[in-house]
Parts: C-alpha cells; structure tokens; sequence
C-alpha cells in the first residue's frame, strides 16, 4: 500500500517536496540568518503574493543540513490529503514510514494528526517541517491548524508560509524564544538586489524614467520583475495609470487577484480609504465615518500588500504606489460623497497648517473657489518641500486676467522654477519681474521678490558678492509688507547667516540669529522653528559650542526629513555643521559619511558652495592621515570642475584653502603665502596673517594676545592656545594655558583641533600625566597615532632639497639623458652626478625612476 490510498485525490509529488529553483534565480542566501534554526523552533513567512516566500523557504530548505518535510496546501484538500502529502514528503527520505503509520487512514483525523507527530519524533535525527499556505486558505483545514503546530514533534524546525498572519498560537515556540516572523519588509528588494534584476533584464537604470517606474515598485519583488519584464517589451516610462488603461501592465492582474479576495465589505472599505495614498487614524475616521475601525486598519497593514504601517507615537498607514495606481482606476461608489470626504479632508490639513496636502484635496472635490484661496497661502511650504512643479501646474489658479493677475501668476512661477533648482528659467523670470515692477505701482514689491529669487540663485552659483547686494535688496523694509511675511524674512536672513558661515564672519552670523529671533512667528510655524535651528547651528559652531552644535543640527535635519524640506530649503548648512562637529569629535568614519551625503544632495541641487565645502573638508581629513597625493589630485579636480561651471562665482577661494592646508603640512611656505594673500580673510587667513604680524615686533605679543577677545569658546581657547605658543619655553606658564584651553574644550567637544596642534604634543602629554582623564588619555593616543601616519607619509625628509636638486628633479621627469639636462642646465657632468648623489641619498632613491616617484608622492615635483 501507498500513501495515495488515504487520499481522496491522490498526491501531488510536486507538492510534496521543496519547489525547483529557476536557472535565472535571484539567490537570497543574505536572508537566511532571519530563519530560527533552532529544534524545536519556528519560522513565519508572513507576506502579500509577489513577495517571493515560497521560494526563500525552498533555497532556504535546500541548503539546511536538516532533511524538509514539505507540503504545499492546495484550495480543494481535505485533512486527508494534508496527511497523505506530509507521509509522501518523509517517504523521499525514510521509504518504509507509511508501512508505520498506515492505521492512520481509519481514525479520527484528531488522532491521526497527533500519531503522525508521534511517528515523526520516533525518527532518528533533526526535520525541517514547511508547511506553504501562501497560494490560499483552506477552510478543510482550518479547524485542525492549532492542532496540527501543536503536534510537530521537537526534533523538527517547523516552518509556515501564509500570505497573512495566522491565527493560530504559536506561543509554545515564543515562550523558549525560538520564534522568528520573517515578513514583507524583509522580504523586499534591496537596491542592489533592483539593479541585479534590471540588470538580468537589459533595463538601463541611468534612464530615470526607468528608475522611477522601479522605485515605485517599492523593493516588492514580483513587481520589480514583471516592470522589468514591462520595460524591457517597450513599455518603459509609462505611468502606471497609462499602462492599466490600456491593459498592458501585468502588475494590476497581480494586484487586483490579491484584491478581489476580500469580502466586498472590505473591497468597499479599502476603495474608499484610496482617496488619500497617505492617512492617518483622524483621516481614516473621515473617509469612513461610522464604519472605521482601528482593528480593521492594523490588521490590513499587518497582511503587508496593501498598506505600510510607520513605526513611532504618531502612527501612519501609507498604500503601497502599485496598489494605489491600480485602485485610482476603480470608481468610488458615490461622487458626491467622495468629493465631500475630500473637502473635510482638505479643511483637516488646513487646521494642522499643511496646506499642500489640503490642497491636493480641495482641488480634488471641485471647490475652485476655496481651491485658489488655499494654494496662495500654500505656495511657501511647496517651494520648501521642493515641489516647485505643482507650484508651476497650479499657477493658473493665481489671479484674474488683470495685469496684477499675471503679475501674480509669474512670480508663483519664478518661485516654482527656484524650488526645482531651474536657476536658469529662474533668474530670467526674475529680470522680467523686475522689468515690468518698472512699469508698475507695485514695483518696488516686485524688485524685492525678483531679490529674494536671485539672492538665492547668485548663492547657488557660489556668487556670493551679488548674494550680499540682492539680499541687502530684499530686507530692505516696505511700506505694505503684506505680500512677505516673517517665512520669507527668515529664509533670507538664513541665507544672510549661511553667507557669513562660508566666511567665518562669526559678529554677522551672530548678528543674521539675533535678528531671526526677533521675527513674529506670523507664517509658517514648522518651517520658521526648522530655519531658526539651521541659524542656531551655524551660530553655535562658530562660537565652539560643538556638542550643543551637533544636537541643534540634528534635530534641523530630523524637521527637514519630517517635513521633506528640500534644495534651497533643504538641510545642507545642518548636515555641514554635523559634519564639522563630528570631524571634531575625531569620529571621521560618520564625518565622511554625512559629507559624502552633503556632496549627493548639493550636486543633485545644484548648488556649488556647499559641494565644494564638503568636498574641501574630506580632502583635509585625507591630508590630515597623510594622503598627501591623492588629496593633490583631488585638489587639481576641483579647479577642473570650477572651469565647468558656466556662471560667474567665487568658489575658487575654497579649493585654495585646501591647498593652502596641503602646503602647509609640506612645508612649501612660498605656495602657501601665494595662496593666503589671494584669499578673503576666512579664519584660517586671520590667524595666519595674525601669526605674521605678532612675529614683526615681538615685544609686544603678549600685550596683542592679551588684547583678544575671550567671550565665545572658540575665542578663549584661541587665545590661551596663543598664550601656550609665546610660552612655548615656559613649561608652568605654558601648562597652565593649555590646561585651561583642555578643560573648556573637553566640555564642548573638542577634540581634533587639539590633535591638529602638534607643536604642543609634549605639553599635551605632561597635562595628560599630571590629570589623566579618559579624555586625555584618548587625545593623546589620538595624537600620537596621527604623528606617526603624517611622518610615515608626508612630504618631510629629513634633509631637505636645494633649489638646484629640485630644478633636476623636475627636468628628470622629462625622460631627456642626464648628459642633455646637464647641457640644459648649464653645468658640468660630474657636477650633475654630484646633484643626482645627494638628491637620491635625500630622498632615499635607489636611481632615477624612484626618485621621481617619491618627489612625485611627497609633491615636491
């Protein structure tokens, strides 16, 4: 007898055992740790269809060591045939086991599921156990699931596929912590997982049309495979409302299969909470009155296809993009009632003053009237967030077709383009304003917001002489000041305070807060406490206040993320204070992170300065670990990129200062002087020009060191750092400077700028002996450890090279005989053989071509 006698359909084989696994498979080994492995022990794979569980489980399955028992549960079994495919599935290892079990088909099914795990534990060895009831429920079965976990013997690792959290108990398995729960999160694409498919389908992820149709996809594994598929028929950068019109897009088969298994009740429910792609508790009581339930929402977000649940006190659902777009295309069962949800909607983002989305909604339920009264008080907080394209789509909505009409409607255009970071379409919008403001009684409002618009290009550019003029344009006070409000002041006064930021001009900087303080907080309060906090931070690290700086500044970039505050609104000066902050708190691994990630979004948005500074600072860090070639290379870029740019700018400065950094450390003062006296006087300039002037007459440098300002952080520890330098001799003198320059510094994060003083490594070392703090300790292990990479790799030598050695030097790297360089030179064979001696004995060079490549490395050449 067989094991197909106890069912009344017989088996399916291949249900029996794990699934083959295509040739083209994307392996997810990486995901194997999210098994509990332990026996006993389970695992739920808990995700909506597409998200590739089955197949997870059988790569899973057929690289475990443990034998898998394996069933796959179709619609139409019974218990029966539950039985005969688990017997069918052990038989492929232990032949003989129905011959043990076969009294099983004449009993109770109760009794026969519990023997059948009796049987099981009697094997010799350790199971997996799969059970895959992701294709449907069963409702045979059902009855008997609580059952069935509860009878999986412990030598076996049970494992359930289910498109939805089961009810049943899997409590016996949690209580020794031997429970895992692998869900649609997990199982989602990662990017490089996205690229790896695009790549296997021929799909070119640098056309963005293309990588937007995949990001839309949300990582969901099916449908980032069948968009490939999509696109690679020619169907590429078609909207998805486009592609279900016209029946092309087999991701709206997928998700409407997935959909139309809900009872209509619930179909109902989920149509008319698509009115909104995004909500939260309140708005789903609007959208569906008396029939909300927040059970009925979690318990959607729990099943993972349809909505995305956020983590946190302030609990929102978000509809995946796929669903959404699917949905849109199904007509809401009554018009009139959809339209009024939205008007309430819309007043309830107009109370919580997030006026773009109570836009979206207005518009939606055809009140035009209250449409266009909403989106002009709206536009700043779309130019915030970035979203300059519906500031352009809606501008229609503006004005009458009066001249002031018009006028209205291209400045919402000018501030449109800005938002986009179009600069160009930007700026000669602008200059028509300014235009037609000359033949116009408003003019003098339309100079100050064609102003505030270029004040923002010209800073973009890195142009920052016009920066200043326009802004001193745009704050000039009006008379009727109705059409900017305390939002705009700020953001100008921010962009005053970034200006001063580049230059280290701290008094303005100070002065750009005081004034932002001092605001009425009449417009948009989110975004007027975000700029007042990107201020606070410049403000704070200019002083020296870093940890007090880091906090503030994470906290801006925590509002910018919150409120997708983006380009000219966006996080940078925050992200560039942390970035500085971190860099002083020796943490360069997060340092370089937060630059490169200042580096992305600048590039994407197109503006320069901030690039440039973050760039600058992660080539000093590289000089700072004496990677003295690659930062000169970097270096050199950076002037190559500047001849790209296609507008005025004054960013030269800040690739010299780099370099500046770079000669200093290599000791190639006559570079250094070219590039300092060429620079504005940023603080690295005052302090060494300061340096020069107090050498001049020596006498009275203490009387000037005693003359400096001492009311900020910084300022104190400058000087008392100045006053261990002319004390250098003075051990007690000097020691108790720096220790006061230590203590302060040690309870405001600082921590590189003390390693960058060198000179003083032995005093540092004293002051560590006499009081050693962890902090001390770790400073001078820091110290130590970076002295020792800048002497290995550095552009010291011990002796240096004569103006003559280099000069041969440099003709060496022409490749010309030593005889020709000599003539060149002017000068006698042995003679040059005497040069080539001592320039090899210095540099430590075997012969010529090694000689080239050390000067090369210590830039001496």
């Amino acid at each position: 007898m067989s094991a197909k006698h106890i069912t009344s359909v017989g088996v399916s084989f291949p249900r029996s055992q794990p699934p083959a696994i295509n040739a083209n498979f994307l392996s997810r080994k990486h995901l194997f740790p999210l098994f509990e492995n332990n026996v006993p022990g389970a695992t739920l794979v808990v995700a909506p269809a597409g998200y590739g569980k089955t197949t997870l489980v059988s790569e899973w399955a057929q690289a475990s060591e443990r034998p898998t028992f394996w069933y796959t549960m179709d619609t139409t079994d019974t218990i029966k045939d539950f039985q005969a495919h688990v017997i069918a599935s052990i038989e492929s290892f232990f032949p003989n086991f129905f011959a043990g079990v076969e009294f099983l088909q004449n009993i109770d099914p109760k009794y026969a599921i519990k023997g059948l795990g009796s049987a099981i534990a009697q094997l010799s060895g350790e199971f997996n156990f799969v059970i895959d009831m992701s294709r449907t429920e069963n409702h045979e079965i059902a009855p008997f699931a609580q059952l069935i976990v509860a009878s999986v013997p412990n030598n076996s690792h049970l494992v359930i596929i289910r498109r939805t959290t089961p009810l049943t108990s899997l409590a016996r398995y949690a209580a020794i912590g031997n429970l895992s729960m692998i869900t649609s999160e997990d199982l989602k694409f990662s990017a490089k997982e996205v690229e790896a498919i695009a790549a296997i389908n021929n799909v070119d992820l640098t056309d963005k049309g293309n990588a937007k149709e995949l990001a839309m996809c949300q990582g969901w594994p099916a449908a980032v495979q069948l968009m490939c598929r999509n696109i690679t028929k020619g169907n590429s950068q078609t909207t998805f409302s486009e592609a279900l019109s016209s029946n092309v897009n087999p991701i709206a088969i997928l998700a409407m299969d997935t959909y139309n298994t809900f009872s209509k009740a619930t179909q109902e429910k989920i149509l008319k909470l698509s009115i909104a792609e995004e909500f939260d508790a309140e708005m789903a009581a609007i959208i569906l009155e008396s029939e909300y339930s927040e059970e009925f929402l979690n318990r959607l977000a729990a099943d993972g296809l349809f909505l995305n649940i956020s983590k946190g006190k302030n609990r929102s659902y978000s509809f995946n993009p796929i669903i959404f777009e699917t949905l849109s295309q199904i007509p809401q069962v009554s018009n009139v009632k959809t339209k009024e949800i939205q008007r309430k909607l819309g007043e309830l983002f107009i109370a919580r003053g997030q006026l773009s989305k109570a836009l979206n909604f207005i518009y939606s339920s055809g009140d035009r009237e209250r449409f266009t009264e909403v989106f002009r008080s709206s536009i700043r907080q779309m130019a915030a967030i970035g979203r300059g394209d519906l500031l352009i789509k809606w501008s229609q909505f503006a004005g009458d077709e009066s001249p002031h009409g018009e006028v209205m409607r291209k400045t919402i255009k000018v501030v449109g383009h800005l938002a986009l970071s179009d600069f160009k379409n930007a700026e000669a919008l602008a200059s028509e304003l300014e235009y037609v403001g000359g033949l116009s009684p408003d003019g003098t409002l339309l100079l100050q917001l064609s102003s505030m618009v270029k004040a923002n290009i010209y800073f973009a550019r890195g142009d920052f002489d016009r920066t200043s003029q326009a802004l001193d344009v745009a704050l000039t006070p009006l008379k009727d000041s109705g059409s900017v409000d305390s939002t705009d002041i700020m953001s100008l006064l921010r962009l005053r305070a970034r200006k001063a930021f580049f230059y280290d001009e701290f008094s303005n900087l100070a002065a750009a807060y005081s004034q932002s303080q001092q605001l009425p907080t009449d417009g948009d309060k989110s975004l007027l406490a975000y700029q007042l906090n990107c201020i606070q931070s410049m403000v704070l690290y200019s002083e020296g206040q870093y940890f007090a700086a880091a906090e503030v500044a994470a906290i801006a970039i925590s509002q910018a993320t919150e409120n997708g505050y983006a380009g000219l609104n966006g996080p940078l000066d925050a992200k560039m204070v942390l970035a500085r902050c971190q860099l002083e708190a020796s943490n360069l691994e997060e340092c370089l992170d937060t630059l490169n990630k200042i580096m992305d979004l600048s590039k994407e948005w197109e503006i320069w300065p901030w690039f440039l500074m973050a760039e600058g600072t992660s080539i000093r860090i590289r000089i700072s670990q004496g990677l003295l070639a690659a930062s000169s290379e970097l270096i050199s870029n950076q002037r190559k990129f500047l001849t790209t740019l296609q507008t005025p700018n004054l960013l030269s400065w800040m690739v010299d200062m780099s370099e500046v950094f770079l000669r200093l450390v290599t000791k190639d003062w006559t570079r250094a002087d070219e590039l300092i006296n060429r620079m504005p006087p940023i603080e690295l300039v005052r302090q060494i020009q300061g340096n020069i002037e107090l050498t001049k007459d020596p006498k009275k440098v203490a009387a000037k060191i005693a003359e400096l300002p001492e009311s900020t952080v910084r300022e104190k520890i400058n000087k008392w750092l100045s006053e261990v330098s002319i004390n250098i001799d003075n051990e007690k003198v000097a020691l108790k400077s720096l220790g006061k320059a230590l203590a302060l510094g040690s309870e405001n994060g600082y921590f590189e700028y003390f390693i960058r003083q060198t000179a003083m490594y032995p005093l540092i070392v004293k002051a560590a002996s006499a009081k050693p703090t962890i902090y001390m300790e770790g400073l001078v292990q820091a110290m130590t450890q970076r002295l020792q990479t800048m002497n290995s790799n550095t552009g010291e030598i011990e002796e240096k090279l004569t103006q003559r050695e280099l000069e041969i030097l440099k003709h060496l790297t022409t490749g010309n005989p030593i005889s020709s360089i000599a003539k060149t030179l002017h000068i006698s064979q042995n003679t040059m053989k005497t040069h080539l001696r001592n320039t090899y004995r210095k540099l430590d060079a075997d012969g010529r071509h090694t000689a080239v490549e050390k000067a090369k490395k210590l830039l001496l050449i």
